[in-house]
């Protein structure tokens, strides 16, 4: 389908396709199709370098991005026999979620109730529902927006499981995870393996249900028609530079965050502007595209709460959930409580470092939600780990001061023997670790944002009037709503694929 030059005027020229991902309108470039045509040969006004829209592809849903959200929002319109395009820009499926812990909630699954808990979606909703509607007051909407993502979460899971052949972990008991035990679920293989046991199932049965995926696809541009709605998205491929239109009834954006865009870490996240990214890709695409598509942006700076730096060894950051850890600073200090995941970069920021220490001990490898973790991410970063049978080998492997960490080992030990950890308030896991001790070394790094789009009670995304653009969704880190975090992501994908499965 090819809109002709006069058809292309008519809407708007430059208006017609949405400036996106590039500086500028650059993004929007023929980049290797036809050149407009020369203006003497139309008589007609048009803006240099830029091609007709030329459709090459209609689908019923076009999804742009290929990570947790993405292959979640195809999942439901596919059982459903719609024709389904899912782009991703890198060379391979998965995008930021293939390095991801995926460390997930949920409740009321077949997989949790088959292990023993009795707690349904229905009695988790009704327990919750005020505390997860809570602060935004002014949609009067969201407090169903809100119900339907907490039950998407769930079916997602049950789905996931039954119909696209996905494996996941039996539970953690109360023993393995004593603070969250009740609503954490894992991969098969446990933190760190989602790849194989998620996300390749899921796309597997995907293809085999008759959705395409182009990797090396890297979107552009939004494209409209006269009346605004978006009626697909303009890409060029990674390789070759040609330029494809693709026409869609929906359109996804799961495109994550924008953590690996210099000039947008600068703009929103300045404090983070010097510090290494740990995911290449995330490059605020989707929100580059939908902003000038007129979508209603909010929540991107660090004043929302959810946008945290990380260690470079993400699963790693994890593991004090379910083991003895102490966490060091370079000086053999002790700096934050460990039985948490995403405020050890920070405070090791603050406290004026930019690198830390997790020390453990043969019950981390033997912890079965953590253990292949353990032993694969200290095949991999070699160079960064250290075993030792006393303190004092262990320090000089770690180039950190003996007598600091010999004293934290020796305060830690003393919060042990008293039962409360009055430096830091730990409560999980306050134990002593015992040799031999291993000790990996992780770098501050850029890595998960949140804010982005607002959508509406539709999952459709709202412009600055609240009104939603029509032909537009988003699901996952670019997606307000979604705080960037795995669960959100699979639960608000799959929350507009169930929209999208019923037109």
């Amino acid at each position: 389908m090819t809109i002709s030059r006069r058809d292309f005027l008519k809407i708007g020229g430059a208006s017609c396709i949405v400036a996106g991902a590039g500086a500028a309108l650059a993004g929007c470039s023929p980049a290797g199709g036809e050149a407009a045509a020369p203006l003497a040969e139309t008589g007609e006004a048009a803006l240099v370098g830029y091609a007709p829209v030329n459709f090459t592809d209609e689908v019923d849903i076009l999804i742009i991005g290929s990570g947790y959200a993405g292959l979640a929002a195809a999942m439901a319109p596919a059982l459903a026999g719609k024709k389904i395009i899912i782009a991703e820009k890198q060379a391979q499926i998965g995008g930021d979620s293939a390095t991801s812990c995926c460390f997930m909630f949920a409740n009321g699954t077949e997989l949790q109730q088959a292990a023993g808990n009795p707690m349904t979606i229905d009695e988790y909703w009704e327990a919750s529902a005020e505390k997860l509607s809570a602060g935004w007051d002014q949609y009067e909407w969201f407090g169903e927006w809100v119900k339907g993502k907490t039950y998407a979460n769930t079916r997602f899971v049950d789905s996931a499981i039954n119909d696209f052949g996905a494996k996941f972990q039996e539970p953690c008991t109360e023993a393995e995870l004593p603070r969250l035990f009740g609503s954490v679920i894992l991969p098969a293989d446990g933190i760190g393996s989602g790849g194989p046991n998620i996300l390749q199932p899921i796309a597997a049965k995907l293809g085999e249900l008759g959705v395409e995926t182009r990797c090396g696809l890297r979107a552009t541009a939004l494209i409209k028609d006269p009346e605004g709605a978006v009626i697909g998205c303009r890409f060029e491929d990674a390789t070759s530079g040609k330029m494809t239109d693709i026409k869609a009834a929906a359109t996804v954006l799961a495109t994550g965050g924008f953590a690996d865009n210099g000039e947008m870490v600068m703009e929103h996240l300045p404090a983070w502007a010097n510090h290494a990214q740990l995911v290449h890709g995330c490059i605020g695409e989707g929100h580059k595209m939908a902003e000038a598509a007129g979508a209603q942006m909010f929540g991107m700076d660090s004043s929302f709460e959810r946008c945290n730096l990380m260690g470079d060894i993400p699963n790693c950051t994890t593991w004090g959930y379910w083991t003895p850890v102490v966490l060091v600073l370079p000086n053999g200090k002790r700096f934050i409580e460990e039985a948490q995941s995403h405020d050890a970069a920070q405070a090791a920021v603050d406290a004026g470092y930019r690198q830390w220490w997790s020390i453990f001990d043969q019950r981390a490898f033997d912890a079965r939600a953590i253990g292949h973790s353990v032993e694969g991410n200290i095949k991999s970063h070699e160079d960064v780990y250290v075993k030792a049978d006393t303190l004092e080998d262990l320090a000089a492997g770690m180039d950190v001061p003996v007598d600091n960490l010999k004293a934290t080992f020796a305060r830690y030990d003393e919060l042990v023997a008293s039962g409360e950890d009055a430096d830091f308030g730990k409560k999980a896991w306050l134990e002593s670790l015992q040799p031999p001790y291993h000790a990996l070394k992780l770098n501050v790094c850029r890595y998960k944002t949140s804010g982005g789009v607002m959508c509406g009670p539709n999952n459709q995304v709202l412009d600055m009037n609240d009104e939603e653009i029509p032909g537009l969704y988003a699901a996952g880190a670019v997606a307000l709503q979604s705080f960037a975090s795995v669960s959100a992501c699979m639960s608000t994908g799959y929350y507009t694929g169930e929209t999208l499965a019923a037109l």
